[in-house]
């Protein structure tokens, strides 16, 4: 009896771990696939230009239009990656920009402004 419980735990063992490696080899194929994810990307630097010490043409109503329109191409980017990937997805961004502290904040921030699940973001900014 003993020898089968083992044996079922094995099993069972097993299978978790493979879930797992098909879930980072999936994650991981879907990232390449969507990367970079050009939109995301150009919001971020459109917020970036639109900092405390943009000039007033940055900061119009013409140039948040685009802002904006950015953001919901970069959403549909993210929606194109499945919500267990998507954090990974995130990460990539971020990493895409390693001296550039305020622009990982934002990239952090991105699926809760799409109005998807938050991600747990490095801690290289803190």
């Amino acid at each position: 009896m003993a020898k089968l419980a083992v044996l079922i735990l094995l099993i069972a063992t097993a299978a978790v771990a493979s879930a797992y490696t098909y879930r980072g080899d999936e994650c991981e194929r879907q990232v390449e696939q969507h990367m970079p994810m050009r939109s995301c990307m150009r919001w971020a630097e459109s917020k970036m230009r639109r900092g405390p010490y943009a000039d007033a043409f940055l900061r119009s109503d013409h140039h948040r239009g685009g802002e904006e329109e950015h953001l919901e191409e970069c959403c549909s980017e993210l929606r194109r990656v499945s919500s267990e990937c998507r954090c990974g997805a995130v990460k990539e961004m971020m990493m895409e920009m390693p001296q550039q502290v305020e622009m990982q904040r934002m990239m952090c921030s991105l699926p809760t402004m799409c109005r998807m699940s938050p991600c747990a973001c490095p801690r290289f900014f803190d």
